[in-house]
């Protein structure tokens, strides 16, 4: 299975919102055998034929599989309207093996439109995005992910460093220690990007961020606490799956549910329960030396 997540903004559905909305069951059943122009060197369909009305495909969500041991024959795709279906080929016969097989396209279900639910299901669907402080952050990376709460949980923590009102006092400057998206969070909170020169990025694979303010006050460095969610064991299951091709639907319904789950935990959780904290204090000699560090407490 490929498994992505687009960045998409406003009335239209990404695949994150898609997958949430199949666990919900906020979908339109409709299981008829539909015509569908499939591109063979792509891999993917272009278009699908239902009730007369041709429906082109404007992007592709996911690639799954609907039999364990089968090719990959499912997809879910976004038309060139903004609507969300999932096709899939049923086969005749169960010689998988050759590279023509019998068999005609099944579309399965549309996934239900905002105008269509009720308030309640799409702000469940949306998740967390009613925050406006994340939500500007989600529509500039254009998905929620943990790594995105860990970034925007790392700028709650350096403006209570930095400051007791909660504001950062003067200009601020961070070094990054890995490439994740927690960095589009960092960005658009504090407004620092490389081509400022405030954002300086070495890709250690590590959640560790330096603060350093312009007005000279001592920098302090955050590196992320061991984080355990329970869920370990499954997550790396699915998330191998996933990885080889190996995954089915739900298999990705599932693994999103998972995603969503580290989301609300990150989310409710204090900054300071989520990192280690400690001053530097910058020498003549360019030594460093670390101090553990409170909020609030300088």
């Amino acid at each position: 299975m490929m498994y992505k997540v687009h960045n998409v903004t406003g009335v239209d559905m990404n695949a994150a919102e898609a997958l949430r909305s199949i666990r919900y069951d906020l979908m339109e059943y409709i299981q008829k055998k539909v015509r569908v122009d499939f591109d063979n060197a792509l891999q993917m369909p272009v278009h699908f034929t239902l009730g007369g009305k041709k429906h082109i495909v404007h992007d592709i969500l996911g690639r799954f599989r609907t039999q364990a041991k089968g090719h990959i024959n499912g997809f879910l795709v976004k038309t060139d309207n903004g609507e969300v279906y999932f096709l899939y080929f049923q086969w005749c016969d169960r010689n998988q093996r050759s590279p023509f097989n019998r068999g005609f396209w099944v579309l399965s279900f549309r996934i239900l439109g905002d105008r269509e639910l009720m308030a309640l299901y799409r702000e469940e669907r949306k998740m967390l995005v009613n925050n406006m402080t994340l939500k500007k952050v989600v529509d500039f990376h254009g998905y929620l992910c943990p790594e995105l709460v860990i970034g925007c949980k790392a700028c709650e923590y350096a403006q209570r460093l930095f400051s007791k009102n909660g504001s950062l006092e003067g200009e601020v400057s961070v070094i990054a220690e890995n490439c994740t998206s927690a960095l589009d969070a960092i960005q658009v909170l504090l407004g620092v990007t490389l081509g400022n020169q405030r954002l300086k990025v070495f890709d250690f694979g590590k959640h560790n961020y330096t603060f350093s303010l312009k007005s000279g006050r001592n920098d302090f460095r955050l590196s992320l606490k061991e984080l355990h969610y329970g869920d370990e064991n499954e997550y790396r299951t699915l998330e191998q799956k996933i990885m080889k091709d190996q995954s089915s639907l739900d298999d990705v319904v599932q693994f999103q549910q998972l995603l969503d789950c580290r989301v609300k935990r990150l989310f409710a959780s204090l900054p300071e329960d989520l990192f280690n904290a400690k001053g530097i204090r910058m020498f003549a000699e360019r030594k460093i030396l670390f101090e553990p560090l409170q909020a609030g407490k300088r």
